[in-house]
């Protein structure tokens, strides 16, 4: 799946925020890991650091925030790093800013903490909840974190010297390019559509030193749409039978003539020559359409009887076939999906799906739960696929398994 290369380090302050942060990129297919302490070791593409200091003291939550960043930040490699903060400015904004700037280097920052999606944007500098000012909202009287101000930069100064400096979207970007401040620089962009955000997202890709960016949710949503591809969330299953097993083709055929089922049979001449781009195109409009797609080879007995001879006039044998069929269903698989993901995959067959699992960068699997009787269903850990995957042994199942699962993903994607 094609997804931004580069890395992003997130801070958020608790858990839920940490979660809000990251979710839009793991929908966006990115492999997202939220730590908790310093101990984290993986192979995430995102990473959202949760130092749990919202309700601490200043001093604290920015020594929270300054340990975490500094033990991680650095073997991490970030090419983007947010500050996520809650959308109604609750917790040590300031001192959690002025740390986290320190600790990466970066001398600007560019502050967005508008959510329009969820009524919060920012208008003159000042928070407004569903068009009401912060202070005249329930926020303003939070038990635990209340909010003394409707102005962000009046809400930074009680906590940090960084100077602030108030501007809009459109002028952001030209703002960034004269930037060469001898101290740092927090810029506050006023916000109250989407539209507003991504322009803030793309004026922060388009410097040369990227600002730090802070801002809440609806901040990292925007910088979602800008880095990965905008996949919609479809209902179709993506189905690789590499199992030659009669019950195997047994349940492919009984779905021929389905009104939504695309069958795609490979022509073993094809996986000799290594030619995959009539079946790319095929799969590929298939699930744009919103159809299931069925891959699999021999699929009468005539043809599987013919493998001996081809083996023969290839110069292989049995094994090196199989592993051959499977590298060229990983491969299609793997470049199927990255143009036209359907909501889930079902790979027949123990060696294919570990052809598959190798392709997408998977290093290992997280069940859930059954399906139809004997489909295993989770999703793999790491790699570039983080959509539900299911696997079947080829001999298991009756003739009617494919087709349950059908429903199950057609009924489960709908809910």
């Amino acid at each position: 799946m094609k997804v931004a290369d580069e890395k992003i380090l997130v801070m958020a302050d608790d858990f839920t925020g940490a979660n809000d942060a990251g979710v839009s990129f793991a929908e966006a297919g990115a492999v997202v890991d939220v730590v908790f302490n310093s101990a984290w070791e993986g192979a995430a593409q995102v990473v959202v650091l949760n130092s749990d200091s919202r309700a601490q003291s200043a001093e604290q939550a920015g020594a929270s925030v300054s340990e975490l960043v500094q033990k991680v930040s650095h073997a991490f490699g970030a090419g983007w790093v947010i500050k996520k903060i809650d959308s109604t400015l609750r917790g040590n904004i300031g001192a959690e800013l002025t740390a986290m700037m320190a600790a990466t280097g970066l001398r600007s920052a560019v502050i967005a903490p508008a959510f329009p999606a969820a009524g919060r944007t920012l208008r003159g500098g000042r928070c407004y909840v569903d068009e009401v000012p912060l202070l005249g909202t329930e926020f303003a009287s939070d038990p635990k974190t209340p909010v003394l101000s409707s102005d962000l930069a009046a809400i930074i100064g009680m906590q940090s010297a960084i100077r602030c400096v108030m501007t809009t979207p459109a002028q952001l970007s030209t703002m960034l390019r004269r930037s060469a401040e001898a101290e740092p620089c927090a810029f506050i962009v006023d916000a109250q559509t989407d539209e507003d955000l991504d322009a803030i997202a793309q004026a922060a890709a388009d410097v040369r030193i990227r600002p730090l960016l802070v801002g809440s949710a609806g901040l990292c949503d925007a910088l979602t749409r800008k880095l990965f591809p905008a996949f919609p969330i479809s209902n179709s299953l993506l189905a690789v039978v590499g199992s030659m097993s009669d019950t195997a083709q047994r349940q492919v055929a009984l779905l021929e003539g389905h009104p939504r089922v695309c069958t795609v049979a490979i022509d073993l001449q094809d996986v000799f020559s290594g030619n995959r781009q009539p079946y790319l195109q095929k799969l590929q409009q298939s699930l744009r359409a919103g159809r299931h797609c069925v891959v699999h080879t021999a699929p009468t007995l005539a043809a599987r009887e013919q493998i001996d001879a081809l083996c023969a006039v290839q110069g292989l044998n049995r094994s090196q076939l199989g592993d051959l069929i499977c590298s060229f269903l990983a491969a299609l698989t793997r470049d199927a999906i990255g143009e036209a993901p359907p909501a889930a995959l079902y790979l027949s067959g123990g060696d294919v799906a570990m052809a598959v699992a190798h392709a997408l960068g998977a290093n290992g699997f997280r069940l859930s739960r059954r399906v139809a009787g004997c489909v295993p269903y989770g999703k793999f850990l790491g790699g570039c696929w983080q959509r539900p995957v299911m696997t079947k042994a080829g001999g298991f199942g009756d003739d009617a398994t494919l087709l349950q699962v059908l429903k199950f993903i057609e009924e489960k994607m709908s809910d």
